[in-house]
């Protein structure tokens, strides 16, 4: 690997150290073990994403090259396992908290998880530990998954701390889990297949959700203080 390479597995460290400043200064968060133990927990979700990856690879001898295996591979092995397990660390580490109010909080955590989940992932993508065999266009997914993990975060911990506000919070959470899940899958969906165009429709909407949900959050903790 060059130099380019090494370089991405710097972004989510970044990513993390910006974060915990932005709480530290910003919002004067003292406390800071709940963000520490997210980003491990999300380290620890990258053991079943390698699980399903090393099942699916010995199930398929490597070969997902036709349009049903890749989707397969692409939205079940690689993207509902990795949102799976950033759900469940979500929902049980961190749900039942006194301090988890609502989506603000469910996002906070929820993009830590993520981060925590890229900061190893990326390494495991970059040798081909897991993932598909496709160097085209690698560099530019290695630099942007960690970025990307935070959109899906955004989307996940907005409807999970939603439904901390609501009776009937199935739907929410699987919503959360749902939405996550989908965006991941099209995100990486179009590095494989090296469509730039669904890429650039891909990063465009996922900006626009995660934007919108972010905002929304911020409305509702405001329209709760007052």
């Amino acid at each position: 690997m060059d130099l380019f390479t090494y370089l991405t597995f710097a972004v989510s460290p970044v990513l993390i150290l910006i974060g915990i400043l932005i709480l530290k200064f910003g919002f004067s968060i003292k406390i800071m073990s709940n963000i520490w133990n997210a980003v491990f927990l999300g380290i620890l979700c990258v053991a079943l994403v390698y699980i399903a990856d090393y099942a699916a690879d010995q199930r398929f001898n490597g070969n997902v090259s036709s349009m049903k295996r890749m989707t397969f591979y692409v939205f079940v092995v690689m993207a509902f396992s990795a949102e799976l397990m950033k759900f469940l660390a979500l929902r049980f580490a961190f749900y039942h908290r006194s301090n988890f109010l609502g989506p603000i909080e469910g996002i906070v955590y929820s993009i830590f998880i993520g981060l925590g989940y890229s900061l190893i992932a990326v390494i495991l993508f970059s040798y081909d530990i897991i993932g598909i065999d496709n160097n085209e266009d690698v560099l530019l997914f290695l630099y942007t998954y960690p970025i990307a993990n935070i959109i899906f975060s955004i989307a996940m911990g907005f409807f999970v701390g939603l439904a901390k506000t609501r009776k009937i919070s199935l739907i929410d959470n699987l919503t959360g889990l749902g939405l996550a899940t989908f965006l991941h899958g099209l995100y990486y969906f179009s590095f494989q297949t090296s469509d730039f165009s669904l890429l650039i429709i891909t990063s465009i909407g996922c900006l626009v959700i995660g934007v919108t949900l972010f905002i929304r959050a911020v409305s509702l903790r405001n329209a709760t203080d007052d």
